[in-house]
């Protein structure tokens, strides 16, 4: 049987977080606008993937903007409710699409944090 080859992801490192639930002093959804506000999950490995026509139109037509897809190795607990963190960046994460050994996750930019705390 012959070995399957490995992907390697040489572009950077993606910090995936989640949202925590917090509210301002009239019961408002705060932003997310520092590391502090959200709730560590991974932290990946990743490759840039090329955002081709199809996945363009694909953002439009479910109501966002594809600012950067990446592929890294499927891992449980990553969904679309995730935020993902590159370089001080936040991003949404809009729609994984996976199988068995990786995924590619589609992101919409919203903004640089304001300040950095340690990284997980």
């Amino acid at each position: 049987m012959p070995k399957r080859k490995l992907s390697t992801y040489n572009d950077g490192v993606v910090r995936i977080y989640r949202a925590e639930e917090k509210k301002t002093d009239f019961n408002a959804k705060k932003n997310v606008s520092v590391l502090d506000d959200l709730k560590f999950v991974v932290r990946l490995d990743y490759e840039e993937a090329s955002r081709r026509e199809e996945d363009l139109d694909f953002a439009e037509k479910s109501g966002f903007s594809l600012t950067l897809k990446i592929k890294t190795r499927a891992v449980p607990g990553v969904d679309n409710k995730c935020k993902a963190v590159i370089d001080g960046y936040l991003y949404d994460v809009r729609y994984i699409d996976k199988n068995r050994t990786e995924m590619w996750l589609y992101m919409e930019g919203v903004r640089r944090l304001a300040t950095q705390r340690r990284q997980d």
